[in-house]
């Protein structure tokens, strides 16, 4: 399943190569961008790798499936479809807002598909990439303080393999929250079975690009 995500990444240009500015400030050779992932085949294929992850890491020992605002939104919505579809397994989806909600039905919710959740649901959160972590302690926080959930794990797409205060990212966050980390693959994975390899009769990491990807890794990885 790895080497088939990792080209179906770069057949779509989900993975693209150059030179990106990261919000650590990091200026990376890479960029990892699901959001181009917008047509019905592509996120339906998205959507059936997290929901393979999820089962491989979780069986069906969880509720729902949260997404984090806005890119996870798609992921969590397309991972519960496909888990319904290829393993049999219903599931509910869940989203946050970034601003509460003051009217309607659901008025003061902080949630997309809170209805019907009950204290102590156990949750998954799917989302793109870990680089250090901070995005996912905001939802973790707001997940047990609003709704008295537990999260369970973590799926992502990509584990960057970049080092946190002292060590890897995940290891780091993982041992911090007791919250496991789950990747579909990493960066690493990536960069090798990519480099000099035809994928649609186009070379994504030719050796000059494997080689800048080393020296990345070689200041910023673990």
């Amino acid at each position: 399943m790895t080497t088939a995500f990792i080209e179906f990444l770069a057949r779509h240009n989900a993975i693209r190569f150059g030179e990106f500015m990261l919000k650590s400030g990091r200026l990376s050779p890479y960029f990892i961008d699901l959001g181009v992932l917008t047509s019905g085949s592509t996120i339906a294929e998205l959507g059936k790798y997290y929901a393979s992850k999820i089962h491989e890491s979780f069986g069906t020992g969880f509720d729902v499936v949260f997404g984090p605002s806005y890119k996870g939104i798609p992921l969590a919505i397309s991972a519960t479809i496909a888990l319904q579809a290829n393993h049999s397994i219903e599931k509910k989806w869940l989203f946050d807002r970034k601003e509460m909600k003051l009217h309607g039905a659901d008025a003061n919710s902080l949630f997309v598909g809170s209805q019907g959740i009950d204290e102590g649901a156990k949750v998954v959160i799917v989302d793109d990439v870990f680089t250090t972590g901070g995005t996912k302690v905001e939802a973790i926080s707001k997940l047990e303080k609003s709704l008295k959930a537990e999260v369970i794990g973590i799926v992502i797409a990509v584990d960057r393999l970049e080092i946190g205060r002292r060590r890897a990212a995940t290891i780091e966050f993982s041992e911090d929250s007791g919250i496991p980390v789950h990747p579909i693959t990493n960066i690493n994975a990536i960069f090798d079975h990519l480099r000099n390899r035809e994928v649609d009769k186009k070379i994504f990491v030719p050796d000059k690009l494997y080689h800048s990807y080393q020296e990345y890794m070689d200041k910023y990885g673990k």
